[in-house]
């Protein structure tokens, strides 16, 4: 099978190159080389590069909370219908995890208090990240407050996670320390980094963040707070300023929810402003342009106040940058709103045959493109 004939090397790294992940796998049982040329790292990265260009093979990876199970469940849509979804089951001695972060080509970071794992949803891989060798203090003398950030180092071609943790001691208020995880070495070690004083806003809010080109942020209500993965230095950038309409009389009545969501619009990182009052919602969706102290800041569109007998939440946005909601009622739903027509479609059910009751803002929609690098040969 090594014998190609008239056929070029070149030529079959181009064909195998265009597969799909699923098909490149089978692909690898063919013969030597060919499982060579598959499993090189410059093959995987070329492959995901040009599956990357293509909007077509971005998926939708959606993270739900089940209210009667306690668990998290992960559907991948592959199609722009939203129909037919696969249900990710993951195979792991941990039982459930809250927070998932990602995708950074095509790779996941899932956590739940302090257990890590890196997730390939394509190749179902998954690594256990080693617990961190600093102890944390005692219960009974500290508060502490862990967050986390997972992304991609390009001047050493590896895959990082940091780690923030926060302790107020009886004899300490605000102390910090920041550690990093390599993969490529499978530890941690401390880094000596100046911490901004805005994320301790970002303790106390959701867990909104998200990951972008080699840096990881942090949504802290008034601004951003940002970790270059190369550089491993923290930066801060502000957000837009936004007037939601009738905010100070619905503050008055404190009937209202505000709260925030990133997202990626046009490979930029997008952050969906929202505001509920009662049955009615207004959102907003703004994309960053530049980086650090450069940044600023483009309004897309907004949402006008939607009425309805369901009540949708912002979780991300779609192919074309059609925002998603997902309703807060009983029934886990998932609509796309498209700005140009200015129209919400009507609620598609996650799963007709898997009822989930799901917790709206526990919801996340990522756009998702398969990869083959694998977490274990890095």
């Amino acid at each position: 099978m090594d014998n190609y004939g008239h056929i070029s090397q070149d030529m079959i790294i181009e064909i195998l190159s265009r597969l799909p992940e699923k098909s490149l796998q089978r692909c690898k049982c063919v013969c030597n080389s060919w499982r060579s040329i598959i499993t090189s790292r410059s093959f995987i990265y070329e492959h995901f590069n040009m599956a990357l260009a293509d909007i077509k093979n971005a998926h939708l990876l959606i993270s739900l909370y089940d209210r009667d199970t306690q668990e998290d469940v992960f559907y991948l849509f592959t199609n722009d219908e939203l129909k037919a979804p696969t249900n990710l089951r993951i195979r792991t001695n941990r039982h459930r995890y809250l927070n998932i972060m990602g995708p950074c080509h095509g790779l996941f970071c899932l956590y739940d208090s302090e257990k890590l794992c890196l997730w390939n949803p394509a190749t179902r891989e998954i690594k256990d990240i080693p617990e961190s060798p600093i102890p944390l203090p005692s219960k009974l003398d500290c508060m502490c407050e862990v967050l986390f950030g997972f992304g991609f180092d390009s001047k050493t071609i590896d895959y990082k996670v940091v780690k923030l943790l926060r302790k107020d001691c009886v004899d300490q208020h605000n102390n910090y320390s920041v550690e990093v995880y390599t993969l490529s070495t499978n530890s941690w070690r401390i880094i000596d980094v100046v911490v901004p004083a805005y994320i301790i806003c970002y303790l106390y809010t959701y867990d909104i963040s998200a990951y972008m080109n080699g840096t990881y942020y942090w949504y802290a209500e008034m601004v951003i707070v940002c970790f270059d993965m190369s550089n491993e230095q923290f930066g801060m950038i502000r957000l837009p300023k936004i007037d939601f309409p009738l905010v100070e009389e619905n503050y008055r009545s404190g009937n209202f929810i505000s709260s925030s969501r990133f997202t990626e619009c046009n490979g930029s990182l997008a952050v969906i402003f929202y505001l509920r009052n009662g049955s009615n919602i207004w959102s907003e969706l703004w994309t960053m342009n530049g980086h650090g102290m450069a940044v600023t800041w483009t309004k897309q569109f907004s949402v006008g106040w939607l009425e309805g007998q369901w009540m949708p939440c912002p979780i991300g946005t779609f192919k074309n940058n059609k925002v998603l909601f997902v309703s807060m009622d009983s029934k886990c739903a998932i609509t796309p709103y498209d700005h140009e027509t200015r129209s919400l479609q009507i609620p598609l059910p996650v799963d007709s045959d898997i009822k989930i009751k799901c917790r709206g803002w526990n919801t996340i929609a990522v756009l998702y493109t398969e990869s083959l690098i694998s977490i274990r040969d890095v």
